[in-house]
């Protein structure tokens, strides 16, 4: 507390704020009108039980300035425990700030009001709002730690339940009823659109991109995430994409109820993304037939035996069959894949010719390109075999 207590007599102070503590029911009940008036937060709560917690913290307060001294540690306990409890009742600390600026303003003219009536000094008056506002100052700091450490711990359990519906949802573990509750508590559309992801917990880029979409103020994109196996997994509303530096494997856009078959396929995504050292959102549109490739490695292994053993092991054989890979990706156009290679057209000719000799294939028939391209890609999967 200031200095300035000492401006007060300590008998005109008690005389004065018992004279206000008097009449603190009637104080209490402008507080409470003008609050539920002014905040729709306190609309939804019993009148009685505002003006009966309104009396003690009023009283509280009164007391301390009457006395002269700091809040106790039992008022800013009970102070704290206000903050809690409103917190849990769903007023925001904003609102409760507002109604505490109420209950000053209120204070502060009963008090002078009083102290004209008992032609109490000017400066004893101020002194006495100086006090009051230092005591004010004590007992927000208390209701607002309530109250936030109520919205932390509340914010933690709706992202337990969040986690837990997501969660649920991926895995199929919900029946249609269930769903269409939990999207209504969520503020889902249950004939809206939306796609599941997947991403390596130990993908230092991505992860640290999703925890960026999943702050409270990040609108643009809803995600819904959970951990699955180490992993972050989860879904995202609408038919939109994820931006990342690493790499996230993305599902088709499906209904909420279809979501554990997006998610399969953004698993394999994820898998084949990481098996050929992609980058960025990986979904079928990127892939094509790549987690085909990657899920098959038994046909993968006859293929490559069949048209690229026959080439040999050495640099030779990785020129050739660079080169086929350049040629079929370029859609068969020589010119194309000489400029990609920077040689020339008759170079790509020659090394076409030399695999077409080796393998008894022919590159034209679309089959057998098919084949070869299958071959190429595994081989790229698995560069061990």
């Amino acid at each position: 507390m200031t200095d300035s207590r000492e401006a007060a007599k300590p008998t005109a102070r008690r005389r004065l704020i018992t004279r206000v503590r008097e009449r603190t029911p009637e104080l209490s009940e402008r507080i409470v009108a003008r609050a539920r008036a002014e905040m729709p937060g306190y609309l939804a709560l019993p009148g009685e039980q505002i003006a009966r917690v309104t009396v003690e913290m009023v009283d509280r307060l009164l007391a301390a300035l009457g006395d002269g001294r700091d809040l106790t540690e039992d008022d800013r306990r009970a102070l704290r425990e206000f903050g809690e409890i409103r917190a849990r009742q769903g007023v925001s600390l904003s609102d409760v700030q507002n109604g505490w600026r109420i209950a000053i303003r209120e204070m502060v003219a009963d008090l002078t009001s009083a102290a004209h009536s008992a032609r109490v000094a000017d400066r004893t008056q101020l002194a006495l709002v100086h006090d009051l506002l230092d005591i004010v100052d004590q007992a927000t700091a208390a209701f607002s730690g309530g109250h936030r450490d109520v919205e932390i711990e509340l914010a933690r359990h709706d992202q337990q339940l969040r986690a837990e519906f997501a969660r649920a949802l991926l895995l199929g573990g919900l029946g249609p009823g269930d769903i269409h509750v939990q999207a209504q508590r969520y503020g889902l559309d249950p004939a809206g659109e939306y796609r599941a992801f997947r991403a390596r917990g130990d993908d230092p880029r991505a992860t640290a991109d999703l925890r960026g979409l999943l702050r409270p103020e990040v609108t643009a994109v809803r995600v819904f995430s959970t951990a699955m196996d180490g992993d972050i997994a989860g879904f995202l509303c609408g038919s939109g994409t994820l931006d990342t530096t690493g790499t996230i494997g993305l599902g088709p856009v499906t209904g909420l109820a279809e979501l554990p078959r997006s998610f399969r396929l953004a698993s394999r995504m994820l898998a084949t993304a990481h098996r050929y050292g992609l980058t960025g959102s990986a979904d079928l549109d990127r892939l094509g037939l790549l987690p085909a490739i990657v899920a098959d490695t038994d046909l993968g292994d006859e293929l490559a035996r069949r048209y690229l053993d026959p080439l040999g092991s050495g640099e030779q054989a990785r020129v050739v069959i660079e080169t086929v890979d350049r040629y079929l990706h370029s859609g068969m156009r020589i010119e194309a894949t000489a400029e990609r290679l920077i040689v020339h057209q008759n170079t790509v000719r020659y090394r076409l010719a030399r695999f077409e000799e080796l393998t008894g294939t022919d590159l034209r028939a679309p089959y057998s390109a098919m084949r070869v391209w299958w071959a190429i890609q595994h081989r790229k999967a698995n560069p061990a075999g």
